[in-house]
């Protein structure tokens, strides 16, 4: 038996259980984050490492106590180390300032809230549309979907860390605008992005003329910019009490997000593909990190009781089980990875999105396997079972 097929038997048999304490694929993913794909030492003030900080701060949340001290002494030496860098100039930027405002949550320690201050006045400042709409990068004025995860779940926690509203209005402000720019209204997901200034400039490495001349809207409903939505709208139905009335209003985006992603996952392999409503195309790709998140805001959804049709929990079984089939691998006899990953992207055509890296690991995929198995397994009573 070949080496690779040895090694991922030996994984299939430590995620089944053979004794009274077993590690899930999830268990095992997170240690890897840790300790070899990230570890705090390595952290840098990128909007790719924000995403399993993240994740790091929801383990935090959701973890029992004799694993919080290592939850919280890996935040800790991540913000630490990059106190220097800290800026929240873009809102690329802003989202490793969670970290900061995660922090004075836990400890209280005003320099940590001093820091997290600096990031919002930052954020104040970044480049807006008239109507108070921030633009995703510096030199245009453009919205694109990705922000809402990048300022969001800095806001949020900003709005834990301290009670006070105007991170909470500021966040639900953001998504109206976006929302009213960018959602397509047969399917309730978002394209890509939206070009405030009608020029057609290339910025980074986005294609030439992707604004459509009339709307302004780029072509194509990404899977992974629609996930940062679903996951941050999630998080903050689980933030604000039912009460208020952005629940309401906020769930009702969840869902009509959710509504007809079953229809649009591949049942063979539990995945959405990299342009979800494009199912049927023949050059798409199944596309595992914003599997994850869809899943994420689904299970979020079956939670909170905004959906209970069983089709959505049927989903979730399908995705959890086509992750651990399709898109984790060992790189060692000790760490499984991710894979089926797209890579960073911004906007484009069709053609641009079927043509983007598929690769292992990756940061944002890796936290958000971690994030919706770790939610999947507790929902569903699995790691009462395994971890012991």
């Amino acid at each position: 038996m070949p080496k690779t097929v040895r090694t991922f038997v030996f994984f299939l048999l430590c995620i089944q259980g053979l004794s009274g304490y077993s590690q899930t694929w999830v268990d095992t993913l997170d240690i890897y984050a840790r300790q070899s794909f990230l570890p705090a030492k390595n952290y840098l003030w990128l909007w790719t490492d924000a995403a399993l900080l993240n994740t790091i701060v929801k383990e935090y949340d959701l973890g029992g106590p004799e694993k919080k001290e290592v939850y919280l002494n890996y935040i800790k030496k991540a913000m630490d180390n990059t106190h220097i860098v800290a800026n929240g100039r873009t809102p690329n930027d802003v989202a490793s300032g969670l970290g900061l405002a995660f922090l004075y949550r836990v400890t209280k320690d005003e320099k940590y809230k001093k820091r997290a201050d600096k990031i919002y006045s930052d954020y104040l400042k970044i480049r807006r549309t008239k109507e108070g709409g921030v633009s995703h990068i510096a030199l245009f004025t453009e919205y694109w979907d990705d922000t809402i995860f990048m300022i969001g779940q800095f806001l949020l926690e900003m709005y834990r860390a301290t009670g006070d509203k105007k991170y909470l209005d500021e966040l639900v402000k953001q998504i109206r605008l976006h929302r009213e720019k960018l959602q397509d209204k047969d399917w309730g997901l978002w394209y890509h992005g939206w070009d405030g200034d009608y020029k057609n400039h290339v910025t980074l490495f986005s294609q030439r003329h992707w604004p459509d001349e009339v709307t302004g809207r780029s072509a194509e409903m990404w899977g992974r910019g629609n996930g940062w939505i679903v996951v941050t709208l999630s998080d903050a139905l689980e933030s604000i009490p039912k009460a208020d009335p952005y629940w309401n209003e906020l769930s009702g985006y969840l869902k009509e997000m959710i509504l007809h992603l079953p229809e649009l996952q591949d049942k063979k392999t539990g995945h959405w593909y990299q342009l979800p409503v494009r199912d049927k195309d023949p050059e798409n790709f199944i596309e595992s990190s914003c599997t994850a998140m869809f899943s994420y805001g689904i299970e979020a959804a079956l939670r909170l009781r905004i959906i209970t049709d069983t089709t959505y929990c049927n989903s979730t079984v399908l995705a959890y089980q086509g992750l651990r089939q399709y898109s984790l691998v060992p790189v060692s006899e000790k760490y499984l990875t991710t894979q089926n990953v797209c890579s960073a992207t911004c906007i484009g055509n069709k053609e641009y999105y079927f043509k983007r890296a598929v690769k292992k690991g990756r940061p944002y995929a890796i936290g958000m396997f971690i994030q919706f198995g770790l939610r999947y397994e507790m929902d569903h009573g699995m790691r009462s079972v395994n971890n012991k």
